[in-house]
């Protein structure tokens, strides 16, 4: 089939009947909560819910939902053509010409004000993700309620907690973007030599692998960002991979460097997550124990998830196999793992202070890492959906050492 013979069901992407699906679990909440009119700022959540992805900066989006079934947005002037490109219907909208003001003298969230006493909101009981505008890009602006003159009922978890639990659509894109993680991850490994540079490398797999995708997905794939690419690949390596998040160092890959992966695609909007400990040439006695001890402390990960469990008692298996069997609760720097999804990381955390029932249909990091000062990290992550049953991983890079071995 031609690209230009798709159609929309074709594409790899969340169909206009989700998104309605969405909006619908949304407005029953704010009847049941005795809301009359909730305000989204936060760009993701306004993309799950009305589809428009779009570019956050200075200028403010509000996506606008009602407790009788009415959507609305508030919009810069330059947006409008996309959103009407991406996003549902409009029932009511508001423009205003630029930030600042663009002239007009206003601030955007007056125009905002005025859409909500249009919609006949003003003075009944209005919610919000976030009070306000988030601050990015020299954005300056009063808290929504504020401008309303009236309480806010500031929430994330009212659309977040929606989030928790991905639908079979979502599971098939992250499954689609794991795939791709792992080609991106393969060419990177293979692609290491000694004296190889390090952001070279990572870059080159990255594109290599970008450029695989396009070919294989043709018009399937569907764009939803301005930046970065649909599938990625990167390492750090030597005692720089005792930072967790230690960041890319100029020079060369020497033998008997430890190497701390992370690779991931994006299909739909839509993350997935891979990371693995790899070695440069024959790995000692030093790096064979913290591996297999990193090794043993994720599959305790893997088999303490299962439905009607808590987030918490999940990472106390870990955090008491680490402390009690390995002897090594002194390396341990973050805990067990993340949900994810259109965000990298999401809401619930496998934490000992996140109570979090777990669900079938969450999707989960699962990266227990162990971190010797001036030596190296051990870190792998892996990308689970929880089962009725348990869980099934969905990123299938090996995580065995002698898959992991770079040729010195």
């Amino acid at each position: 089939m031609s690209d230009a013979l798709l159609s929309k069901t074709d594409r790899l992407e969340i169909g206009a009947d989700e998104y309605r699906l969405r909006r619908e679990r949304v407005f029953r909440l704010l009847a049941e909560r005795e809301i009359d009119a909730l305000c989204v700022f936060g760009p993701t959540r306004v993309a799950y819910l009305s589809g428009f992805f779009f570019s956050p900066t200075e200028r403010p989006v509000a996506l606008v939902l009602t407790a009788d079934g009415r959507v609305a947005a508030l919009l810069p002037n330059l947006e409008l053509s996309h959103f009407q490109q991406q996003g549902p219907k409009l029932d009511d909208s508001a423009m205003y010409p630029e930030y600042p003001g663009g002239g007009s003298g206003r601030h955007p969230l007056l125009f905002l004000r005025d859409l909500l006493s249009r919609l006949g909101a003003l003075g009944k009981k209005i919610a919000a993700d976030v009070d306000g505008y988030e601050h990015r890009w020299g954005y300056r602006g009063p808290a929504l309620s504020a401008v309303l003159e009236q309480p806010v009922h500031a929430d994330v978890a009212l659309i977040d907690d929606l989030r928790m639990v991905k639908s079979a659509a979502e599971i098939a894109l992250m499954t689609e973007a794991c795939r791709w993680g792992d080609h991106a991850h393969r060419l990177m490994q293979d692609s290491i030599r000694v004296g190889s540079e390090e952001l070279l490398i990572s870059h080159g797999a990255s594109l290599q692998a970008t450029r695989d995708l396009l070919a294989e997905l043709g018009g399937r794939y569907v764009p939803k960002a301005r930046e970065g690419l649909p599938a990625n690949a990167m390492f750090i390596r030597g005692s720089n991979t005792a930072h967790p998040h230690g960041l890319h160092e100029a020079g060369a890959v020497a033998l008997g460097d430890v190497l701390v992966t992370g690779a991931y695609g994006v299909v739909g909007g839509y993350e997935s997550e891979l990371e693995r400990t790899m070695i440069v040439g024959e790995p000692d006695a030093e790096f064979q124990r913290y591996f297999a001890a990193m090794l043993a402390a994720q599959q305790v990960g893997f088999d303490a998830l299962r439905p009607g469990r808590t987030c918490a008692e999940a990472e106390s298996d870990v955090r008491r196999f680490i402390r009690d069997e390995l002897g090594m609760d002194d390396l341990v720097r973050h805990h067990t793992g993340h949900g994810f999804g259109l965000e990298g990381h999401e809401h619930p955390f496998l934490d000992l202070d996140d109570h979090t029932v777990i669900e079938p249909g969450m999707v989960f990091s699962v990266e227990p890492g162990l971190y010797v000062p001036e030596f190296a990290g051990f870190r792998h992550s892996d990308t689970v959906v929880i089962t009725v049953s348990g869980m099934e991983q969905l990123s299938l890079y090996s995580r065995e050492l002698d898959d992991l071995v770079v040729a010195g």
